[in-house]
């Protein structure tokens, strides 16, 4: 009982630092407030090694990864000169057979109450609502940021909080959590009009509908779901590579990434992508500020902005980690898991947020898929597909 208390609450205190660290950096609050020193974030989540007094038997793919990962970790912190980085390989690493029910508890709450705090101080008019007009098929619209430096910052909050109290929930609070998901995504899209995070909100509230009333699958439909990850990699790359203006089919595929493809190449037309990051890359987008920008760079899907920001090492070690690790999801039965990890793979596509902990915790958790002290095991499968 002491070794779990002790895990939990050393889990638990770590993860409020690094979440709270990273969600306020999305926030007009990080104007008002003073920042957290990355360097005391690394060294909060090194604590976590702690929880190694009391672990014994370690498997083959931790065995492999860990190092991996770390080592990756610190050769982009040297060459980018920036740790961040390692701090998420970091936590990864070190949250190995964690109990992945009570990760998921401590990051909705914490993402649940700075959601809440962060909107009220926005109505309040503590903390700027910034407001963006666009312009879109059905007209001119307003984008609200409510307290977040953009609007799809709050929206991509709201999903991934959703999508983790859900899970937390999954046998539980059916029709509440289905209207809290629906009135998510009203909000998501006609007050932040973030449509690609409204339809991923939508969509999740159907999975969980979905794996709550149906008992029984055919389970060969989920063995293709560990290919989403890297094959949501490799399709971004190769569209972003081959595409040109002059290609009617990529024009549309572009149209349909809302830009993604164009600003992507764009990106790899300026910089070169190195295996450790490349320091001189520098995108500029909308964020904390209304004022207008000329020279619009920002690069927003994950896997082509990690190429220049964390090397094209890191996205192919995590591609391939996501992998592995998604097969043991896969073998364990946790179909339900499994398919939210293949949404947000798909949902990364889009926006930037596959590899940061106050967004999608579900990649940091990973490394608690098969532990010992992974709550459920084999039950939480037949929980899953029996509720």
């Amino acid at each position: 009982m002491l070794k779990i208390d002790f895990d939990k609450f050393l889990i638990g205190l770590v993860l409020f630092l690094v979440i709270t660290w990273d969600f306020l950096g999305t926030t007009m609050l990080a104007r008002e407030l003073p920042t957290i020193p990355s360097i005391v974030v690394l060294l909060g989540t090194w604590l976590l090694a702690l929880r190694f007094i009391f672990l014994r038997d370690y498997d083959l793919n931790f065995l492999v990864f860990a190092p991996i990962l770390f080592l990756v970790g610190l050769a982009v912190a040297v060459k980018m000169r920036n740790i961040n980085f390692l701090i998420y390989m970091s936590l990864i690493v070190l949250l190995y057979k964690a109990d992945i029910d009570y990760v998921l508890k401590i990051f909705a709450l914490i993402s649940g109450v700075m959601l809440a705090v962060t909107v009220f101080l926005s109505y309040l008019d503590v903390i700027p609502n910034l407001q963006f007009v666009q312009n879109r098929v059905r007209g001119v619209v307003t984008r609200n940021s409510l307290g977040f430096i953009y609007p799809t910052d709050f929206a991509s909050h709201c999903f991934y909080f959703f999508a983790a109290l859900s899970y937390v929930w999954r046998e539980k609070y059916i029709w509440f959590r289905t209207a809290l998901g629906i009135f998510l995504t009203a909000v998501i899209y006609f007050v932040a009009d973030a449509r690609l995070n409204a339809y991923s909100t939508a969509l999740t509230v159907a999975v969980f509908l979905l794996f709550y009333f149906k008992k029984n699958f055919n389970e060969n439909i989920f063995k293709p779901l560990p290919l989403i990850g890297p094959a949501a990699v490799g399709l971004m790359y190769y569209w972003t590579t081959h595409f040109n203006w002059g290609d009617s089919k990529y024009i549309a595929l572009n149209n349909f990434f809302s830009m993604r493809l164009a600003l992507g190449r764009q990106a790899m037309n300026t910089y070169a992508i190195n295996r450790f990051g490349t320091p001189e890359a520098q995108f500029r987008g909308y964020g904390g500020t209304t004022e207008t920008v000329l020279n619009y760079t920002y690069v927003d899907s994950s896997y082509i902005q990690m190429l220049f920001y964390f090397g094209s090492v890191s996205v192919i070690v995590l591609a391939l980690y996501y992998f592995i690790q998604s097969i043991h999801v896969l073998r364990k039965r946790q179909y339900l898991l499994l398919c939210l990890l293949s949404l947000i793979a798909v949902n990364c596509m889009i926006e930037a947020f596959w590899i940061r902990p106050s967004y999608n915790i579900f990649m940091f958790i990973l490394m608690g898929v098969g532990g010992e002290m992974l709550k459920g095991g084999e039950n939480e499968a037949h929980q899953e597909l029996s509720v």
